[in-house]
């Protein structure tokens, strides 16, 4: 077996390490930022977070030692990685897009051009799905948990 063979062998199941365990890493911080959140008798805004966190852990653990004894499957060989920074600055636009339009309109855009970006081609689908995502983020933020979305200048006169 060759150096470049052993290398790649050993690093097959890299990727399946690096990203629970960045996860683990940013689960951790966070669980440090929520120490400063105010304390209450029983349920209090730390609550939540300290689930998902501790249910992050213990699923990134488990994906660690699958990493380490190189269980599951090994790591896709890389492809279009300009593609990926390309999404990248997308998403980034979408982020400031949301100050400047609204959520809905720029989330509506962003998620029927992603869909378009990773080659599904069937708009209707992808504008349903958009749509059903937003009428889902109005009806859970807005209605229930009384958590107005940036609305932007095209929806103020419709949803105020």
């Amino acid at each position: 077996m060759t150096i470049q063979a052993a290398a790649g062998k050993r690093r097959s199941h890299l990727g399946n390490l690096i990203l629970p365990a960045a996860l683990l890493a940013i689960s951790w911080f966070l669980y440090y930022l929520s120490l400063g959140f105010p304390e209450q008798d029983e349920v209090g805004a730390a609550t939540v977070p300290h689930l998902w966190i501790f249910f992050t852990t213990v699923f990134c653990v488990v994906l660690v030692v699958q990493a380490l004894r190189r269980k599951g499957t090994p790591d896709p060989v890389p492809g279009r990685v300009g593609a990926v920074l390309l999404y990248a600055l997308w998403m980034v636009l979408y982020l400031l897009a949301i100050e400047v339009v609204g959520y809905y309109v720029s989330t509506l855009v962003f998620l029927v051009s992603s869909m378009y970006m990773m080659s599904y081609r069937k708009p209707v689908v992808a504008i349903s799905v958009a749509c059903g995502w937003l009428l889902f983020s109005y009806v859970v933020f807005a209605e229930l948990l009384y958590i107005p979305l940036p609305v932007g200048p095209l929806l103020a006169p419709l949803l105020g």
